[in-house]
């Protein structure tokens, strides 16, 4: 990647905490020229994977004014309930995109599903995936690193793109900052509803009564709307969108016991 470029680091870790600074630290560290990457961090639930390839594919399909790379770890380890020997887990990959964008994600559950589609280069990155407990630190940038500086020795073995498991469209995705929910449903999926359409919301053991609406602010206060958000561009995903005037009051996220990453939803048309 040569001239001025643009780093998204998106990790499972509390923001701007020790974590994230001892990551961008050891980035800044193995950077040719520190001075030319702007780096931006974003922080994602707690071994929440499906944040990872949310944002992931947010930010990889935004424009972008200098060339991009996005390098993202939530890695839960929780294939197995044993011990792992030195800490081992899932590497990390290598992805481009259609559009230039390059992708580091550690290889979890949904890092890659929302790309995938976008991808034109997928591969094997020999990195250590053993060793050390915060292998986010001590291994990988070195990797985003050297790719950074043009270095591409580190990529190995072609992987296949099919292999990348779809995302399912009835799972959360993401909570925003005001309590809406962002789903893996899209605009295309309710084609069958009709706008101002009282629907049942059953999520995380809970149902709610809602609407189908073009936005949030288009139902009365207090009023679940159903509508597709501000996420996914040109096909956007549905958002679960209860409008508030205070933050004292109970969001969708509230409502719905702030439903983890993952959880699947189910939307039913009333009568």
């Amino acid at each position: 990647m040569q001239g001025k470029k643009f780093l998204h680091v998106v990790l499972d870790y509390a923001p701007s905490g020790l974590e994230f600074g001892e990551i961008i630290q050891s980035l800044h560290y193995q950077l040719d020229d520190p001075d030319s990457v702007r780096i931006h961090q974003t922080s994602v639930p707690p071994l929440d994977t499906m944040a990872i390839g949310f944002v992931t594919a947010q930010y990889a399909f935004a424009p972008s004014a200098e060339k991009m790379m996005i390098y993202g770890n939530a890695a839960p380890r929780r294939d197995k309930n044993k011990a792992k020997k030195e800490n081992v887990d899932e590497g990390i990959k290598y992805a481009r995109l259609d559009n230039g964008v390059e992708i580091v994600n550690v290889n979890s559950e949904y890092a890659f599903g929302f790309v995938k589609d976008r991808i034109v280069e997928f591969r094997e990155i020999n990195s250590p995936n053993k060793g050390s407990q915060f292998r986010s630190r001590d291994f990988f940038p070195e990797a985003v690193a050297r790719l950074i500086n043009g270095d591409r020795s580190m990529l190995s073995t072609e992987l296949k793109v099919e292999d990348i498991p779809n995302i399912p469209h009835n799972l959360v995705a993401w909570t925003d900052g005001f309590g809406n929910i962002k789903t893996t449903m899209r605009k295309s999926d309710i084609k069958n509803f009709k706008m101002g359409q009282k629907v049942q919301v059953i999520l995380n053991g809970v149902s709610m009564l809602g609407v189908m609406a073009v936005g949030g602010f288009t139902v009365d206060r207090g009023v679940l709307a159903v509508n597709a958000g501000s996420s996914g561009f040109d096909d956007p995903f549905i958002e679960l969108f209860l409008r508030v005037h205070h933050m004292t009051e109970k969001t969708a996220a509230v409502r719905f016991d702030y439903p983890l990453g993952g959880t699947p939803f189910e939307i039913k048309a009333l009568k």
